[in-house]
């Protein structure tokens, strides 16, 4: 194996289960202890992915306008109504 940590982390996937938990000095029927767990949690972070962020709803409407076909059909919708407003 490569002997960077970013480099075995991307060839865990072609290890036994075994050699994995070897690698990562875990006991298979007791898993890691309580301070081992925490350790690694100080020293990697949560493993959780981030959240996306939220679009507000303003956002979608202002997107939905941001192409021409849309601006033109909103435009003779405004044009078809002042006809049929002022047009008799």
């Amino acid at each position: 194996m490569a002997s960077s940590e970013g480099a075995n982390i991307a060839l865990f996937h072609c290890l036994s289960s075994e050699q994995v938990l070897a690698h990562q000095k875990v006991d298979p029927n007791r898993g890691l202890s309580a301070a081992e767990v925490a350790a690694r949690l100080q020293q990697y972070g949560p493993n959780e992915l981030p959240k996306p962020e939220q679009e507000s709803i303003w956002e979608k409407i202002k997107e939905q306008f941001e192409d021409l076909l849309v601006r033109i059909l909103c435009l003779a919708a405004i044009v078809s109504f002042i006809v049929s407003c002022f047009g008799k």
